[in-house]
């Protein structure tokens, strides 16, 4: 267990890394149920596929601007 944990915190950036794989994955998983619904219904949920998308890609640009405009970069010389 210990070996496990000193693992994980020795990986750089792993909690964006798993923030770009959920949100990757939560993307997909909601254009698949869309076009199932397309599929079965016949009713266009591009709506709320949009909505949904847009919110993922809302904390992916979030996530990105806190890294550009973080701090922590080289000290002046």
């Amino acid at each position: 267990m210990r070996r496990l944990l000193d693992k994980l915190r020795a990986v750089p950036h792993l909690f964006a890394k798993l923030m770009v794989l959920w949100c990757v994955i939560c993307g997909t998983a909601a254009s698949a149920w869309a076009l199932r619904i397309l599929s079965h219904t016949g009713h266009d949920p591009a709506a709320l596929l949009g909505v949904i998308l847009a919110f993922f890609g809302g904390e992916l640009l979030l996530m990105c601007l806190k890294t550009v405009l973080g701090g922590k970069g080289k000290p002046p010389d």
